[in-house]
């Protein structure tokens, strides 16, 4: 009687789509997509199907300049870790297919054997490959070598790229011991230090009466990320808010005015009332 099994379904990954792996290391290696037009393609077409496979593992293991160690021993590490039918010298025959059919380039620089993907448009998270360049006086543009070109198409990597700033100069006016505590300041927060955020420091300062060297003090002995003028002016009293809502009278005050004039019009009482006051006073009203 044979033994039963159940098969686990699983939706799969589209096709024109490599997934993320890790390497040697155990780093994750960047996601890169290969475009469907690779199915017609005469190139691959022609290939056998272990050069075609080489391929294939190549381009998940190239790095962003579509580089890496030629030697067979370094593709068959990094290749083909696992799979022992494929060894060393098979590994050398399939480069040489490779090779031939115009999707590599095999160079010797400086003792050290590298290989080239013959077509490959990736933006580079790094400044430079590790691997040198075919000829060192020519300038790469993102990774194409020399604009060689196959009928291969074009694989994309999705990878993550960093925007450094440009340094900014310690400002006139201000210690190198200052502009050193700031710039420290600024990073600990995670902020950038650039002429743009100098530049509104200033204008804020000049509101404040600082100058610039004491605003970047106020903002690391505060710990602040920035500099406005209203955060070390004066706060305005209730009397001087009083004065700016109040509209300034012009001349004697009005109710003055009219006291003035009631005056004119008054006198003493007559003498019987001012008797009758005073006997009210004494407890003798009549």
């Amino acid at each position: 009687m044979g033994s039963s099994y159940s098969i686990e379904k699983r939706a799969s990954p589209p096709a024109d789509r490599f997934l993320s792996v890790e390497d040697s290391e155990g780093k994750t290696m960047p996601t890169r997509y290969l475009k469907p037009g690779i199915r017609d393609s005469e190139s691959i077409d022609k290939l056998s199907p272990l050069a075609e496979t080489l391929f294939y593992r190549l381009l998940v293991t190239v790095d962003d300049f579509g580089r890496f160690d030629a030697r067979p021993a370094m593709i068959k590490a990094n290749c083909y870790p696992v799979k022992e039918s494929i060894t060393i010298n098979k590994c050398k025959d399939l480069l040489v297919e490779l090779k031939d059919s115009g999707l590599i380039l095999i160079y010797q620089t400086e003792a050290k054997t590298t290989l080239q993907m013959c077509k490959w448009d990736n933006i580079p998270r790094a400044k430079e490959s590790k691997y040198p360049d075919m000829d060192g006086s020519c300038i790469q543009l993102h990774t194409s070598a020399k604009h060689l070109h196959t009928d291969v198409p074009l694989t994309v990597t999705e990878t993550k790229t960093e925007t450094k700033t440009k340094t900014v100069d310690t400002p006139d006016g201000v210690s190198q011991s200052v502009w050193q505590e700031f710039v420290n300041h600024r990073k600990s927060k995670k902020a950038q230090v650039t002429q743009l955020v100098i530049d509104g420091i200033q204008k804020e300062a000049d509101k404040a009466g600082f100058s610039l060297e004491d605003a970047l003090k106020e903002v690391v002995v505060r710990n602040w990320q920035g500099f406005k003028a209203e955060w070390v002016l004066p706060k305005p009293t209730f009397g001087d808010m009083a004065r700016v809502s109040v509209a300034p009278v012009q001349g004697r005050d009005p109710a003055l005015l009219k006291l003035d004039e009631d005056r004119k019009h008054t006198g003493p009482p007559p003498p019987e009332i001012m008797a009758q006051i005073r006997n009210a006073l004494k407890g003798k009203v009549t």
